[in-house]
């Protein structure tokens, strides 16, 4: 089963039983009112739009991890490395990232050394 559905139908705080192609049953107690399908179908849309950017800080927060070694203390950064750290640091505001038919992430010009 989808993790991606889990998790989101998880942050409506009810049980629930998912079902084929990623649809859901709620198991309510008697005091619990499901969310209406126009409130799931928002909440959806919402994440599925921020999706590219959240893929898009993961990819590039690795990237920042993997270069770490160029900022220790003991150690003096080139210019190119400051950039290029600095160019990571800006692409959640300077990129437009999309998914692209298998959900992976496109339209992101990487910076590089």
């Amino acid at each position: 089963m989808n993790n991606f559905y889990h998790d989101f139908y998880s942050t409506f705080g009810i049980p629930y039983k998912l079902l084929a192609n990623n649809t859901v049953e709620w198991i309510c107690s008697i005091d619990q009112v499901p969310p209406s399908a126009e409130t799931v179908a928002e909440r959806l849309a919402e994440l599925k739009a921020a999706e590219p950017l959240r893929q898009l800080r993961q990819q590039r927060d690795q990237k920042l991890a993997q270069s770490d070694w160029m900022a220790v203390a003991d150690r003096t950064m080139s210019q190119a490395q400051i950039d290029y750290r600095q160019a990571l640091r800006d692409l959640p505001s300077t990129a437009d990232p999309r998914l692209d038919e298998n959900g992976n992430l496109t339209n992101v010009n990487w910076p590089s050394l």
